[in-house]
């Protein structure tokens, strides 16, 4: 009995310590960059967290790189509650802080993992804007932050949230395709798509809601290289889309968003 309680001890201890891993991105302490993966912003336009998909287990790790001053008063440390800190995380998944705390001292390389298995509770496909709300304080007291939506500029941290389907198959793969991007978004009636074609053919472009429902669809055909083609949206509402371009060696899909 004594034999049989150590081993399960044992074997609990290393699923909780494997439950906590958070990995980080020292790679910061050269650039210098804030947030490891990097956020979304207008000059990129990347969704740099991975896709979560409903039913798989889901893990995240984000680096923290703590500064020394913050709008030049000395910063002691920046810290995170230990729960209801991230905000819009799917159902399913939370978070966690190393160290254990989730007070980063000023200086260091602070690491929040997002971890656990989206529901199907979730409505998929979706775009979530996840907001980390910490404090940062500094000798004059705490100035409470959210990022990366208060830091300058239009920044988000996205993660698209897909259907059950979404690691099986080619969804969201396409040797075809280097790379996708729309620009300007978001944008009122048109946007334009640049997308570097491996292959020339005809490719399928669609347009989707945020609840899977296609809204449009056109052939497009496109030359080996670069090439840029037009959407229009006027004759849809104000919101969050999803458009994909594919063929018959899979597809690719990315987040559009119509603003008035």
């Amino acid at each position: 009995m004594k034999k049989t309680l150590s081993i399960l001890f044992v074997l609990a201890f290393a699923a909780m310590s494997f439950a906590q891993t958070c990995a980080r991105d020292s790679s910061l302490i050269q650039s210098g960059a804030l947030l490891s993966p990097a956020f979304w912003d207008e000059a990129t336009m990347q969704y740099n967290l991975a896709d979560a998909c409903i039913s798989h287990p889901y893990n995240q790790s984000v680096t923290v790189n703590v500064p020394l001053t913050y709008s030049g008063f000395q910063l002691l440390n920046v810290s995170v509650a230990a729960t209801g800190a991230v905000s819009n995380l799917p159902i399913g998944v939370s978070y966690s802080c190393d160290p254990p705390n989730c007070v980063f001292a000023a200086g260091t390389l602070g690491c929040i993992r997002i971890f656990g298995t989206p529901t199907a509770a979730n409505v998929a496909p979706d775009t979530l804007d996840l907001g980390i709300t910490t404090t940062v304080n500094t000798l004059i007291g705490g100035i409470p932050l959210i990022f990366p939506g208060q830091l300058p500029g239009n920044n988000h941290y996205y993660l698209a949230l897909k259907d059950a389907q979404c690691l099986v198959g080619t969804y969201d793969q396409n040797p075809s395709i280097g790379f996708i991007k729309n620009s300007p978004n978001p944008f009122s009636t048109e946007t334009t798509i640049t997308v570097e074609s491996l292959v020339p053919g005809e490719y399928a472009f669609e347009v989707f809601d945020l609840v899977g429902q296609r809204v449009h669809t056109q052939a497009i055909q496109l030359d080996a290289g670069v090439n840029e083609f037009t959407f229009d949206g006027k004759n849809l509402a104000n919101g969050s889309y999803f458009y994909s371009l594919g063929n018959r060696d899979g597809r690719v899909s990315r987040r559009l968003v119509i603003a008035r």
